[in-house]
């Protein structure tokens, strides 16, 4: 008799009735570790294969879970990238669906960038990735590409439903090595680009309210040397000026950290929100990783800077 492998610890025979997986599924919990969420998926996912078109059905019917979520769950479990990728992801299903309709790019840079990780939440990751998909839009399409098919769907869908047909799409014209093209991408470039810099705004107004007992309190000697002429010059200027001028006047890197952890990480919040490539974002988020890496205390702090400011 041959046997089916169902959520990476038990076998049973391929022809187990539906109870035997329903208790299979019992056993697990959407509720626990990601390892857990991801061996109910792929539960679902061998036991389709085994299955009788009308067992699967059945199955469907009897689980505990709604339709929709068994739509979200079996597709979870047909994604075999997710498995290499299992300790940077969350533990939460529909945010791990959302990572499913990645394509393989999106998917890389999410993981490279360190957007994706197991604390992140869905709307931080559906912010992400709007923007990733936002800025990969405004690219040239090469000289040589022709539009080749286009796309009509109704005026009204579900934003869910649109985001996954993309990531679908997306996964599809990477296979060809084509391009999507979306008709209303250069608006959507500049709500990017319009966001960021009203967060920016935001951030620079924070830092100037926080540094101002610090720039008043300055000697004119210091400020000098670092050719700052006002409180607006110190909070725009270059990383090494800013943090230059702040250990100068902390008399050193431990007085620096003590006083102007958070000053510095709304700064290179600042500079990320202001950088004009991927690349320099990027490198911004790197730095601040590297900053909760040696400064725990801060980490906490950091990721949620991360989640939240540091995805436009």
């Amino acid at each position: 008799m041959s046997y089916l492998f169902v959520g990476g610890l038990k076998e049973f025979p391929v022809a187990v009735t539906v109870q035997a997986v329903l208790k299979e599924l019992g056993d697990g919990s959407l509720q626990g570790s990601v390892s857990e969420v991801l061996d109910i998926c792929r539960s679902i996912k061998k036991a389709k294969d085994a299955l009788s078109v009308s067992d699967f059905k059945a199955l469907r019917d009897q689980s505990p879970f709604t339709t929709k979520v068994w739509s979200k769950l079996l597709q979870v479990g047909m994604d075999d990238r997710l498995e290499a990728i299992k300790e940077h992801l969350p533990a939460s299903y529909t945010t791990l669906h959302l990572i499913h309709c990645f394509s393989d790019e999106e998917l890389q840079a999410g993981v490279k960038d360190g957007h994706i990780h197991p604390k992140v939440s869905q709307g931080a990751l559906n912010r992400w990735i709007k923007s990733y998909r936002f800025e990969d839009a405004a690219q040239e399409v090469p000289d040589d590409f022709s539009t080749l098919v286009s796309v009509l769907g109704p005026k009204e869908v579900e934003e869910t439903v649109l985001e996954r047909f993309r990531g679908d799409l997306e996964k599809l014209v990477g296979v060809y090595g084509f391009r999507t093209n979306y008709g209303e991408d250069q608006s959507m470039v500049a709500l990017r680009q319009k966001r960021s810099q009203d967060k920016a705004g935001e951030v620079a107004a924070l830092l100037t309210q926080d540094l101002r007992s610090t720039w008043e309190g300055a000697s004119k000697e210091h400020r000098d040397q670092f050719s700052l002429a006002s409180l607006d010059d110190l909070v725009q200027a270059p990383m090494t000026t800013f943090t230059g001028f702040l250990n100068k006047v902390r008399e050193g890197r431990d007085g620096f950290w003590s006083f102007h952890a958070n000053d510095y990480i709304r700064k290179i919040t600042l500079e990320y929100l202001k950088a004009p490539s991927r690349g320099q974002r990027f490198n911004y988020r790197r730095r601040l990783k590297e900053v909760a890496e040696k400064h725990t205390h801060l980490a906490s702090r950091i990721q949620e800077t991360l989640d939240t400011d540091m995805v436009f």
